[in-house]
């Protein structure tokens, strides 16, 4: 198997709702996604995909919902409609707790799939940095 990975960089706020320590508290990010596709063959020019549609599609997404914005739980709607009142922030909210794991999940297993649809090349993993250190994959 031949892989190819595009690096992807936004900035966004979140929060972990019921977090233990002070993740519960409203906070940003500078984070980092790896996003891994595989191809059963290369096509006619020897590549994965090219790296320009991995840009124009998962960047483009990623620019359009996350990059500046807040991500929140959608059981945090208290805090997003307060955050849309006060700032006029545009909100996204996940089905899920705005972890790096939940996050990483999600881009893998919803954006990823409908954003490439190709039967022949597939996002087979996706990393995702929250700081500098600390990461997660989901695959």
């Amino acid at each position: 198997m031949i892989t190819c990975t595009r690096k992807v960089q936004f900035d966004a706020a979140h929060r972990v709702m019921n977090h233990e320590s002070k993740c519960k508290m409203l906070h940003g990010h500078r984070y980092v996604v790896e996003a891994t596709f595989a191809a059963d063959g290369l096509d006619e020019l020897g590549r994965v995909i090219d790296f320009g549609v991995i840009k124009e599609r998962l960047t483009n997404w990623i620019d359009n919902n996350w990059d500046h914005n807040t991500i929140l739980f959608q059981e945090d709607r208290a805090l997003g409609d307060a955050i849309t009142q006060q700032l006029s922030q545009k909100i996204f909210y996940l089905p899920t707790n705005p972890t790096a794991e939940n996050m990483a999940q999600y881009l893998l297993k919803t954006v990823c799939t409908e954003l490439f649809p190709e039967p022949n090349i597939k996002c087979i993993r996706i990393r995702l940095y929250e700081t500098p250190n600390c990461y997660a994959d989901a695959v």
